[in-house]
């Protein structure tokens, strides 16, 4: 992301460079529209410009008018939307917890929002953390939500690094889901990068996931689109290249 800040056009064309097809991006920036950062036409313009299809489409995070992010997503061509984390995990007074109740008021919110997709031709797909395996009185909310909205509704995004710092089979999770999981984020692991999640994200192949024997029984099991994602990466070409590369290797 620090580089796209720098220079969007520039940046995308050396993700192409790299062999990458697709760009999944962000409409807007976690608090809503920023001047700092080029409106969501003018992105999926210069992604077009680059030589890649627009990928799964990020809704925002805070206070998301979810009406004008889907028409803009339709209007752009994306096919996949993707809500990152359930709006309880951030509003509490604690980051990245919340309660049963207040859990269970936000799923028909959700879901009227898979609807108001689907209604535009999207699919609307959730994005997994460690912390919607954590249960609230019993049940993970990641559970709450494939169990009580419908597939028609609620796709999801598969982040495997975060499933797996959860303690959760990624491919466990894939046989589970199956057809539901329409994107994925293919990251790795490397604990002794500090004690945050985001400084644990590597490029895939310099952690503890085995990516050279994960893929392709990943691939095995879906075909969903896979995105390189390094949280804060030092380099984020560099990233994108050493992904690139062992995709190319493990999955030719």
């Amino acid at each position: 992301m620090r580089e796209l800040m720098v220079d969007y056009p520039g940046t995308l064309a050396k993700v192409a460079t790299l062999g990458y097809t697709t760009f999944g991006f962000r409409l807007y920036g976690y608090a809503g529209p920023s001047p700092a950062e080029p409106a969501p036409q003018l992105k999926a313009a210069m992604v077009r410009a680059a030589g890649l299809e627009i990928g799964a489409t990020r809704l925002s995070v805070r206070n998301a008018d979810y009406d004008r992010e889907l028409d803009i997503a339709a209007e752009m061509g994306s096919r996949i939307v993707v809500i990152t984390t359930a709006p309880p995990f951030i509003a509490g007074p604690e980051l990245f917890k919340t309660t049963r109740a207040a859990f269970e008021v936000w799923l028909p919110q959700l879901a009227k929002v898979g609807e108001k997709a689907r209604d535009r031709g999207l699919l609307l797909a959730y994005h997994n953390h460690p912390y919607d395996f954590l249960p609230l009185d019993g049940e993970q909310p990641f559970d709450l939500i494939a169990r009580s909205i419908s597939p028609e509704l609620v796709s999801f995004e598969l982040d495997l690094a975060w499933l797996w710092l959860a303690g959760i089979d990624p491919l466990q999770m894939l046989r589970r889901l199956g057809p539901r999981v329409v994107t994925m984020h293919w990251k790795d692991v490397d604990r002794r990068r500090g004690t945050e999640r985001a400084d644990q994200a590597v490029a895939p192949g310099l952690g503890e996931m085995d990516y050279a024997a994960l893929l392709p029984a990943v691939r095995r099991l879906t075909t969903a689109t896979g995105y390189i994602e390094v949280d804060k990466p030092e380099d984020g070409i560099a990233a994108a290249r050493i992904g690139a590369e062992l995709v190319r290797r493990v999955l030719a």
